[in-house]
């Protein structure tokens, strides 16, 4: 009989969106933390002066968005939050609420994530099950701040309203808040960096209006967020799919922000 107190999510994409064994996982963190040294040294300095509550970063696969991602983290290596609340969007079921998962911990390549139970939130373990949003920022998360506690939530369609009722309950609990979330899908390098320019701009205003991005709903909780904290987003890394894929006809776009 397994014991309910270690109910154990596994990884469903491992060795798909990154690396599915330790080694390969370290030595991707290792090499990308090399080749972003100069933009990472920035945001620790960053983390020593500012009060930052929350970062958003990219979730496609990592050899497309993983260096990106990644300049974030030094934050989180800093601040050593005891509660982190992770938001994506959901790729494969059509909700409109957000859900919390109900396994006690995540598994990783290198180690177990604990979960954090919030009463606030229902859980839904099948729509968790196969979700990447979530799932491949935990290896960033086990390296650079392993005794966090983790509060994953899947975000569906919510109203602006929704979306400050949870924002209010995550920054009176003390949550530090990461977003997931691609920028523009799919088209021209030129029209990828024209479109993405204007939703950079539009998170960093607060302004969810006008935006190209898989995460929206999730940016407006990070938004609402923002509003209560009185902060908003700063862009640290934006880069594209072409630079990996030299694919420039059908173009991701992911940027990395602060808050």
């Amino acid at each position: 009989m397994k014991n309910p107190e270690r109910r154990v999510r596994d990884a469903a994409v491992a060795g798909k969106f990154y690396p599915e064994d330790r080694e390969g996982v370290i030595n991707f963190i290792r090499y990308a933390a090399m080749a972003k040294a100069e933009t990472m040294n920035r945001v620790r300095k960053i983390a020593r002066e500012e009060k930052v509550s929350g970062i958003i970063v990219p979730h496609a696969g990592w050899i497309y968005s993983g260096k990106t991602a990644i300049t974030t983290y030094p934050l989180l290596e800093e601040k050593q939050p005891a509660k982190i609340a992770l938001l994506g969007p959901s790729h494969h079921f059509p909700i409109n609420r957000i859900f919390a998962d109900g396994h006690s911990y995540w598994d990783t390549p290198i180690g177990l994530i604990k979960l954090f139970k919030d009463n606030f939130f229902d859980d839904n373990t099948t729509y968790h099950a196969p979700e990447h949003s979530l799932e491949v920022q935990l290896p960033f998360i086990k390296y650079y701040s392993g005794d966090s506690a983790l509060l994953p939530l899947l975000t569906g369609q919510i109203s602006r309203e929704e979306a400050f009722h949870c924002a209010g309950h995550l920054a009176e609990h003390g949550y530090f808040v990461i977003i997931s979330t691609d920028l523009s899908h799919y088209h021209s390098l030129e029209e990828a960096k024209k479109r993405d320019k204007r939703t950079i701009t539009n998170i960093e205003n607060l302004n969810l209006t006008n935006i190209d991005a898989c995460g929206s709903n999730p940016l407006k909780v990070a938004a609402a967020y923002c509003r209560i904290k009185g902060t908003h987003p700063h862009l640290i890394d934006y880069s594209t799919s072409a630079e990996t894929s030299g694919d420039t006809g059908h173009v991701v776009g992911y940027a990395a922000f602060w808050f």
